[in-house]
């Protein structure tokens, strides 16, 4: 693993990280250094895990995992232990964007070794320091693939050890009528499809167990990477997920037969139509894949 300061300064030590802390001075006031430390590693979705030791602890003390980078914007996605407050959600673009935190920054301990786990599902963040979950956000943010790394801040030094990046498969959640000639089309098309280009595929049918089953729907929309939706019967829950997919600033791809009539809400809304025959489908087929590609790398937000 390779690292770069992209501001501040920093050691490699071996796979492990060395942020050099210190006091600077900005227009005549003493502050500490911050420091973005970005490596060659990409993350689209699972597991980032630091071991984070401050050699010392000041006001400003704080170390979180960057789990989206983009460099063009230079605007920043991140989780950590900080001594504002002991840990959180935030973003950074020009100024800092907060999704909740709290616990209490007395607690941050020098020469302590805290084990940081940032946890990334479609758009929900869980955030566990020492094996405990003690925060989980929704970002109203699709963030495709990206490279990954810290944030740091502190008059001394701060260690980061470990720092391990686990992948894990993006999701595609599937809204449609379940009846033939529906069923059909997710089976041999819409499958067969996302399954090509590296997603795990979910219809709500096909998850078992207790529970109610809006809130199984909910959960698997916001841990989607994109969501795929049959609209040709006027289904009201069909609709239902789709607004709130796109509340959610999900990318939500649209499929409909061919004499569907669309409703006023949703007929602005680009949307493939297809013929339910043979031909048809190696037609929706071609024409589903090369959304799922644009959808995959397109950032929304």
């Amino acid at each position: 693993m390779n690292w770069m300061p992209i501001t501040g300064r920093m050691r490699q030590e071996g796979g492990n990280v060395r942020f050099i802390g210190e006091e600077i001075d900005h227009q005549g006031t003493p502050v500490s250094a911050t420091g973005n430390l970005i490596s060659d590693m990409e993350f689209n979705g699972g597991t980032i895990s630091a071991d984070i030791k401050f050699i010392a602890v000041d006001a400003s003390s704080s170390c979180d995992i960057i789990f989206f980078y983009d460099n063009v914007r230079q605007q920043t996605f991140q989780a950590g232990i900080s001594n504002e407050q002991l840990f959180g959600v935030r973003s950074w673009i020009g100024k800092w964007q907060h999704y909740g935190g709290g616990g209490d920054s007395k607690q941050l301990e020098a020469d302590r070794s805290y084990h940081i786990v940032v946890g990334v599902k479609g758009s929900t963040v869980n955030l566990s320091i020492d094996g405990v979950e003690v925060h989980s956000a929704e970002i109203p943010i699709y963030l495709p693939r990206s490279q990954v790394g810290l944030f740091c801040m502190s008059k001394s030094d701060i260690e980061i050890q470990n720092f391990k990046v686990r992948n894990s498969k993006p999701k595609a959640f599937v809204v449609m009528q379940f009846s033939s000639p529906y069923d059909e089309v997710y089976s041999e098309v819409i499958r067969s499809v996302c399954e090509a280009e590296g997603l795990d595929v979910l219809r709500i049918d096909e998850e078992a167990g207790p529970g109610l089953i809006i809130a199984d729907i909910s959960r698997a929309i916001r841990e989607s990477k994109i969501v795929i939706a049959d609209i040709s019967p006027a289904n009201p829950n069909v609709f239902y997920e789709v607004g709130y997919a796109h509340a959610l600033n999900k990318p939500t791809i649209l499929l409909a037969e061919r004499e569907t009539k669309l409703p006023f809400d949703v007929s602005a809304f680009r949307a493939i139509f297809y013929d339910n025959s043979i031909a048809g489908k190696r037609k929706l087929e071609e024409n589903l894949s090369k959304n799922v590609k644009a959808s995959l790398l397109e950032r929304r937000g």
